[in-house]
């Protein structure tokens, strides 16, 4: 079995968590779950079946059955493990540090998206604080991220395998580096890497091997029972869109961000801006007094558009009023922080999502508009790559 040593680079930083929401150490089950994500959506992308991702749906194995795990097992149960199996792989990471947690808004959402971050990343009960009032009020976070600039990725083969799960993994670590994101929370501009070291032969094998696998999952697995209906909403590769624009060397947030938190002497602007949530909801806002100015982000955007209602723009961005609020749910559409590949280049910005087949919405008309969008926040903004579906999928 070969093992899989590859260098990664993080472009924006790396968040894993850990039990008090906090990414000062790396947790690999934390990336695992992220693995695990991208590998259902590429099989079912392939036209094939894995289990509910609903805890009531998951696979099982039991070894007094007289079917072989390939019968009992959905492809992504098979290569990560499930109750009764253990996952055919292990992951080690190396070499990420810790950084300080902080952001970069425009000055008129200062407050109010510095209040929203400091809520979602703990507040003072994760050891946060926050002082003074108005446009004044100095937010410090009690978590870190990740960062690293030459981590160490191993993927070492433990368990008999039907599979070369080098070749699987070479793939899918592919796709994610491209035209995704990799760890958790990367619907706010965490996760933006670069895996070096992938072989050529072995993503294309690995790409070969999975259309095989959605293949034959299509006749061992449709006794999951997932309806049409669910099926039309979980993650499909044939249902995604990512586009990465180059926004030039300057942009506002370069000149007049406002901090929200503190770097503590850490020369972010060489790497990366972290203003996705800027970027997502809100770089402006209508005052709610005077009804003066209006409001600015992706997410007004497509609200205020005729083909996006209210239902439509909260599947693709989230819905949360409160941090207690229970009718929430996540976002489907990722922003990344603008980061740069180089320390004096340009900087770049990757939006992606995946766009449920249930809103009788098509990926190509959200990513348009998106287009649009883009431009208009930042000037001379130029799309460079995006995604391609037949190309991505070796069909």
């Amino acid at each position: 079995m070969q093992k899989l040593e590859l260098s990664l680079r993080t472009l924006t930083p790396l968040w894993t968590g850990n039990i008090s929401g906090n990414s000062i150490h790396i947790r690999e089950t934390g990336l695992l779950g992220s693995l695990r994500w991208w590998y259902e959506g590429i099989i079912r992308g392939m036209g094939g079946s894995v289990c509910d991702p609903l805890p009531e749906g998951h696979c099982e194995f039991k070894q007094e059955k007289p079917e072989p795990p390939e019968q009992q097992l959905c492809p992504a149960c098979l290569l990560f493990g499930c109750t009764g199996w253990q996952r055919r792989f292990r992951l080690e990471v190396t070499d990420l540090e810790p950084i300080p947690l902080f952001f970069v808004a425009s000055s008129g959402v200062y407050q109010t998206s510095g209040n929203w971050l400091w809520r979602m990343f703990g507040a003072d009960e994760a050891g946060g604080k926050k002082q003074g009032r108005g446009s004044s009020t100095k937010f410090t976070f009690g978590v870190q991220a990740l960062w690293g600039t030459e981590t160490k990725l191993r993927i070492i083969p433990l368990k008999a395998f039907q599979g070369n799960i080098s070749a699987q993994l070479s793939y899918l670590l592919n796709i994610i580096s491209k035209w995704g994101a990799l760890g958790a929370k990367t619907q706010n501009g965490f996760g933006q890497v670069i895996v070096n070291g992938l072989n050529e032969d072995l993503i294309t094998n690995g790409c070969q091997e999975l259309k095989v696998v959605a293949a034959s999952s299509q006749v061992n697995h449709n006794k999951n029972n997932i309806s049409q209906n669910q099926l039309k909403n979980y993650f499909d590769l044939r249902r995604f869109f990512s586009r990465i624009y180059e926004i030039g060397h300057d942009n506002p947030y370069k000149t007049a961000g406002k901090l929200i938190g503190d770097p503590c002497g850490f020369n972010y602007q060489d790497f990366f801006i972290p203003c996705a949530f800027d970027i997502r909801y809100k770089s402006r806002s209508r005052n709610p007094f005077t009804g003066q100015g209006e409001d600015f982000g992706m997410r007004p955007w497509f609200k205020n558009k005729k083909q996006y209602d209210s239902k439509a723009t909260d599947i693709l961005f989230g819905k949360s009023k409160a941090r207690t609020d229970e009718d929430c749910s996540g976002g489907r559409i990722g922003v990344s922080h603008l980061y740069r590949k180089q320390r004096d280049g340009s900087f770049y910005v990757k939006i992606w999502g995946h766009v449920p087949d249930s809103l009788g919405i098509e990926p190509e008309d959200v990513a348009r508009e998106i287009d649009m969008f883009v431009q208009t926040m930042f000037r001379g903004a130029k799309l460079r790559t995006e995604f391609k579906q037949k190309e991505a999928l070796g069909s």
